[in-house]
């Protein structure tokens, strides 16, 4: 019966432990948002980002994804697909480096506190995405058409 009562209180702890990663984590997500920050951020990284196939319409939805993970950043992507912002080729693009590297910094911080190594997860995950991405912007040719939403 021990075993249980470890178990359980170890689960327990590392609950915790999520806790005050996640919490933490989307508070400030939410405050850098509307403070646009992301956005300053964005037009320091155009450069970088228009080498991925992706222009300034993609700089919320890949900075949500990469902060926060794929399933707040599908929202975003969702969101922006619906009134038109996006091409079909920039909504595969981040789709792609989200699928690669996305919520780096909570995934990176729950493992770390697992005993991971923060600059391995990080550099691999980072690079494997760069690539791919890149090199599918470079074999898709752009479009000039954007979704539409249904009517």
């Amino acid at each position: 019966m021990t075993i249980f009562w470890d178990a359980l209180l170890g689960a327990l702890m590392l609950c915790g432990k999520l806790v005050l990663i996640v919490v933490p984590l989307v508070v400030v997500f939410e405050v850098l948002r509307y403070a646009k920050v992301f956005r300053t951020l964005g037009s320091r990284t155009e450069p970088v980002m228009r080498g991925l196939g992706l222009g300034r319409s993609a700089i919320l939805p890949l900075f949500t994804g990469i902060f926060l993970g794929i399933a707040y950043g599908a929202g975003i992507i969702i969101r922006s697909a619906a009134a038109g912002q996006m091409s079909r080729r920039e909504l595969f693009l981040t789709g792609l480096f989200l699928a690669t590297c996305h919520a780096v910094i909570e995934d990176v911080l729950i493992f770390v506190v697992l005993g991971g190594d923060a600059v391995m997860m990080l550099g691999l995950r980072l690079a494997l995405a760069v690539l791919l991405t890149a090199l599918l912007a470079r074999l898709w040719k752009p479009d000039a058409g954007s979704i539409k939403p249904e009517v």
